[in-house]
């Protein structure tokens, strides 16, 4: 077993004064890593990872309640991607929420279970978390193919 050191850093002073400030996590027990770089084509949607109950349903599956670390970073230097994180169980996806993810730009989540809950009505509810199934990705120009980083880390 060996421990992930996750350490997030903001420079910025302001009028001579540093207006950043460091972060660091260490998350213990992590005995596998899922890391990979997709080239994600212009105008297509692409599945960058599935997770699963465990890694023996599904092919390609990566075990939902194991995952402790997950970052999805925009390798692009100018161009945008738009990110679809499916909830529910795989090959059933019972809902979705999508974000933007800018040039350079990272999305960090410590979990694949209980991750969102989507409503549509504005109010939180504070209900129970749905676990994550998949992430998808397309990018937002046409013409433009952009590289994605997925990295994963799970007990």
């Amino acid at each position: 077993m060996a421990n992930l050191t996750v350490t997030i850093q903001e420079d910025l002073t302001i009028n001579s004064a540093q207006a950043g400030g460091t972060i660091t996590h260490v998350i213990t027990g992590i005995n596998d890593v899922y890391k990979r770089t997709v080239s994600c084509a212009s105008a297509q949607s692409t599945t960058l990872v599935t997770f699963a109950e465990s890694e023996h349903t599904a092919n390609g599956a990566l075990s939902v309640a194991d995952t402790r670390y997950i970052r999805l970073t925009n390798l692009d230097s100018t161009n945008s991607v738009e990110v679809a994180y499916t909830l529910g169980t795989l090959g059933e996806e019972a809902s979705l929420f999508q974000a933007t993810l800018g040039p350079g730009s990272s999305h960090v989540y410590d979990r694949a279970s209980q991750l969102a809950l989507i409503e549509a009505d504005g109010s939180p509810s504070f209900g129970t978390m749905g676990d994550l199934s998949k992430i998808i990705v397309r990018p937002i120009a046409e013409g433009a193919a952009v590289r994605v980083e997925v990295f994963i880390a799970s007990v």
